[in-house]
Parts: C-alpha cells; sequence; structure tokens
C-alpha cells in the first residue's frame, strides 16, 4: 500500500516545481521589462537633459554675439534693413541711413565666409513683450516666471529660438558625408547598408529633441576681471558689468507614423544660467 501511495508522488512535485518555475520566470520577465522601460525613460530624460544644456550654450553665443556682432551672410543693406520711426523725421532717418551705410562699407568677410553686423552691437535691452497668451510651453515652464504676466526679453522680436537638436549633432552623426543640406534632407547614401540603416534610425529619433532658449536683461552686476590694478595694488579687479539670465528647455517629442517629431511635447526640461558680460 506504500508502495501505491507513492506512485503520484513524484508527478505532484514536478507539477509544484513547474508552477513555481513559471511564476519565477514570468516575475522575471515583469520585472525585465519594466528595468528596459525605465531605462528608455530615463535615457530620453538624460538625452533632453543634454539638448537643454545645448540651448544655454547657443543663447550665451547669442549674448556674446550681440556684443561682437552677429554673424550674417552678405553685406546688409539699409534699405532693407531699417525702418523709420513714427516720430522720425526724413532728414533724421536719412543720417541714420547714412551711418548705417557707412558703418557696412567696412564689414569684411572672415575665414567662415561670414560677416560680422556690428552695426548698433553692444549690451542687449529687454526690448520685446511677450504676452501671456504668447508665451511657449518652455516659458511656463519656469517657475521664477510669472506665467499670467507679461514678461520682457531681449532680441528685438528675434528670441525666443527654437532650433531642431538634429542641426547640431548632424554634421558630427554623418561626419564624411556631403550629401545632406538641412534637417529635412539628412542623405545616408554614403554610407554602407547596415550603416545607413543605423544612421537612419538615429536621425529620426534625435530629430524628435529640439530646444528653446530666451534671454532677459536682469540688470547690472558686478563681476571679478582678471588683470592688474595699479591703484588697489591688486591682480584682480572688481568692475561693473551687465547680468543675462539664459532660460533654455530641451524638449522630446513624440512621432508620427514615419517616427518623426510630431509637435506635440512629451518631455520638457528647463535650466537657466546667469552670465556678466562687461559693459
Amino acid at each position: 500500500m506504500k508502495k501505491n501511495n507513492e506512485k503520484g508522488f513524484a508527478l505532484v512535485l514536478s507539477l509544484i516545481l513547474l508552477v513555481t518555475m513559471s511564476l519565477m520566470g514570468g516575475s522575471l520577465i515583469v520585472i525585465s521589462s519594466g528595468d528596459h522601460q525605465n531605462n528608455n525613460s530615463s535615457d530620453k530624460y538624460q538625452q533632453a537633459f543634454y539638448v537643454a544644456e545645448t540651448g544655454l550654450m547657443q543663447g550665451e553665443k547669442w549674448v556674446i554675439d550681440n556684443y561682437l556682432g552677429h554673424w550674417i551672410s552678405s553685406k546688409p543693406s539699409a534699405d532693407d534693413t531699417l525702418i523709420q520711426g513714427e516720430e522720425e523725421s526724413d532728414d533724421e532717418f536719412q543720417v541714420r541711413k547714412d551711418q548705417y551705410e557707412a558703418a557696412a562699407a567696412q564689414y569684411h568677410k572672415y575665414s567662415n565666409d561670414m560677416y560680422r553686423h556690428t552695426f548698433l552691437r553692444g549690451p542687449a535691452r529687454n526690448d520685446t513683450n511677450i504676452k501671456e497668451a504668447d508665451k511657449s510651453l518652455c516659458m511656463k515652464s519656469f517657475r521664477n516666471l510669472k506665467t499670467t504676466d507679461t514678461i520682457k526679453i531681449v532680441g528685438g522680436g528675434k528670441l525666443p529660438k527654437t532650433d531642431n537638436f538634429i542641426n547640431i549633432v548632424g554634421p558630427i552623426l554623418l561626419s564624411g558625408n556631403d550629401a545632406y543640406t538641412t534637417s529635412e534632407n539628412w542623405n545616408t547614401a554614403n554610407l554602407v547598408e547596415d550603416d545607413e540603416k543605423i544612421a537612419e534610425k538615429e536621425v529620426k529619433y534625435l530629430r524628435r529633441f529640439e530646444y528653446e532658449f530666451f534671454v532677459i536683461n536682469v540688470g547690472s552686476a558686478a563681476y571679478r576681471a582678471e588683470g592688474s590694478s595699479i591703484a588697489t595694488n591688486t591682480s584682480n579687479v572688481d568692475t561693473q558689468g551687465t547680468a543675462y539670465k539664459i532660460y533654455s528647455c530641451g524638449i522630446f517629442y513624440g512621432k508620427d507614423d514615419d517616427n518623426i517629431n510630431d509637435g506635440n511635447a512629451q518631455l520638457i526640461i528647463p535650466l537657466e544660467n546667469l552670465i556678466v558680460m562687461p559693459n
């Protein structure tokens, strides 16, 4: 009778072990799937952070270029650039045009085949009003900016500026490929088939990231300049400059049927930085 009772024990034990192993395997699949999803989310967050940092650097470049003169591809014409003010007489406007033309005549081409637009260069002023209804998602992402108020930024209407991240990394990603021109036409024909597929996939992914930046003149600020002062007999000199708060966002967008940016923001990383420029 003992032998008869023990005949089904191995089968029962096998079934118990099978169920246990199945549950453990299912749990591991769920855990690994969750880890994979978390890694993807972390990757998007980190990439958006890097894109926001790129926006900060572009904002700093904009402020510096405003002091040195922004880059332009050809010599400007006063007729195409200047607009007569409502309270400006014809004679006053003509004087300003003559000054403009005299300055532009001195422009010379640099090694990058561009010109520095030095007319009226200098510290940027808060000359652009952004009403609450016109604020972008990026502008609404900063808690220290009141979303219900009109804010003043610099730029003469040229800021905030938005650009696709692929325009920064594209030339690096497709180094040696002369066939591309803009973010709408990244040609991978010069790559071997496997590399082409990888590059196209990466380009489509990176095109879902954009940065936006804007700048606010926050007033005078002291800074310590390198050098020597005979009067104070010190190696560094305290002086006054102009402080600029640079706001930037890294934005990750959803994708359409072609895995390309669909314009719907899924993730926004806001960053800000303060720089002081000499007067």
